[in-house]
């Protein structure tokens, strides 16, 4: 089945087309795109901003290995450790992107609205059109806290030197800049060019958020996709021969084209073997995206508040309130994503496992022999094809992982706070 995203509209597919249009996602995936020497020209572009961007994250953390003029901050350096963790996560949705490029345009055919082509799957179209409006809801609000958490990380510095240009130029201290990078100069220099740093750390920050922003909507989008077509299939099964007449059936019975469902069955199974085809390539292609994902954003929310934490306890005057807003922003965005990943993750699982329950909700009573031994085959399918995301062998990837995560955090930052306190 082939896939061209420039014959879609957007009432067409399931997900925020015109968003991810705007972030030129499908350049990465599409066969078609230009090519530079045989290559993608995104996929070189993208080789060039990380190759970019990981140079200058190394030259920021040379300051460590220089002489310095004024004291380490550990709330500070805690901020530059959750800048290169977000670094080395960008780095493994872009390995992926270009590594899986092939499949997950392969995969993209599974958002189209006509994907699953049966009868009575397509009778309940209206459940694949609702899950659209909330995917959109959802990657849109999404992309909203990420815009606001950006923002607040790129005019912190500005607002707090306008605040706070004098007093650094007699204490002789640096600037306070986006990410505070240590790069290997003196305060002097740092302060009179200020602007020079400014515009490299922002040159780091924003092409962070695009790939963030980008894999995020993607993924989302996917997931609610997978949720509404599992959710058809295990209605279409539940309804499958559901206007029987038993009446009929009892006069009849002997009649095979009476009460035969072979050719629904037959239909169904193949849409659900279809549809588990390409959850089998989304898990494949996006496993160490999401386990990454998991660690990461556990990571981020324990240096977060504990760098928030700091700041509060260790300060007296009412500026440093403005680096808590900044980093409560990037921490409720952070817990709402891992909410968000727990969230559907398991509810794919849910209903993954409602479809048997849909099988055994329909008329089968009332079928003939071949319709039956049709639905026992689908039922065997559905218990072979067994397939969860886990992040160890017996730790699913569910909203009791998001509480386990969340009460562990809580547990480390308390332990990292009664330390620093001593």
């Amino acid at each position: 089945m082939t896939f061209d995203i420039s014959l879609l509209e957007p009432n067409e597919v399931c997900i925020n087309l015109k968003l991810l249009k705007r972030f030129c996602f499908f350049h990465l995936c599409d066969p078609k795109s230009k090519t530079l020497f045989n290559l993608n020209v995104y996929h070189i572009a993208y080789y060039i901003i990380n190759c970019v961007i990981g140079c200058i994250v190394i030259y920021g953390l040379m300051g460590y290995v220089t002489e310095k003029e004024n004291a380490f901050n550990i709330a500070n350096d805690i901020q530059i450790m959750f800048v290169c963790i977000l670094y080395y996560r960008c780095l493994i949705i872009i390995f992926t992107l270009i590594y899986n490029a092939n499949n997950i345009w392969i995969l993209l055919n599974v958002i189209k609205m006509h994907f699953l082509t049966s009868t009575q799957c397509q009778k309940h179209i209206g459940i694949l059109q609702k899950h659209r409006k909330k995917s959109l809801k959802i990657t849109n609000y999404i992309s909203f806290l990420t815009i606001i958490s950006v923002n607040l990380w790129i005019l912190y510095p500005l607002v707090l030197m306008l605040l706070q240009k004098e007093d650094a130029y007699k204490s002789n201290q640096r600037f306070e800049n986006i990410f505070n990078f240590r790069f290997p100069v003196t305060n002097s220099y740092y302060n009179n060019n200020f602007f020079i740093f400014y515009i490299i750390e922002l040159s780091i920050g924003l092409p962070l958020a695009y790939m963030h922003s980008v894999n995020e909507i993607f993924f989302i989008s996917l997931c609610c996709v997978m949720i509404a077509q599992y959710e058809m299939i295990q209605i279409a099964y539940k309804n499958v021969n559901s206007e029987l007449n038993y009446e009929n059936s009892n006069k009849h019975k002997n009649d095979v084209n009476i009460n035969d469902c072979y050719d629904d069955l037959l239909s169904i199974m193949k849409d659900q073997q279809k549809l588990f085809e390409k959850l089998k390539l989304f898990h494949s292609t996006y496993k160490l995206v999401i386990v990454s994902n998991v660690v990461i954003y556990s990571w981020s929310i324990i240096i977060l508040i504990y760098s928030s934490t700091l700041i509060l306890f260790t300060s007296s005057d009412s500026i440093p309130m403005l680096s808590i807003i900044k980093l409560l922003s990037s921490i409720g965005t952070v817990i709402v994503l891992l909410l968000l990943l727990c969230y559907l993750l398991e509810r794919i699982n849910n209903i993954k496992e409602s479809v048997h329950f849909g099988m055994y909700s329909c008329n089968w009573t009332s079928m003939n022999l071949r319709s039956r031994k049709m639905l026992l085959l689908s039922m065997q399918l559905n218990n072979a094809n067994k397939l969860m995301i886990k992040i160890s062998p017996r730790k699913i990837i569910d909203l009791q992982f998001f509480n386990s995560v969340i009460i562990t955090c809580y547990n480390i930052i308390s332990a990292m706070l009664n330390i620093t306190s001593k």
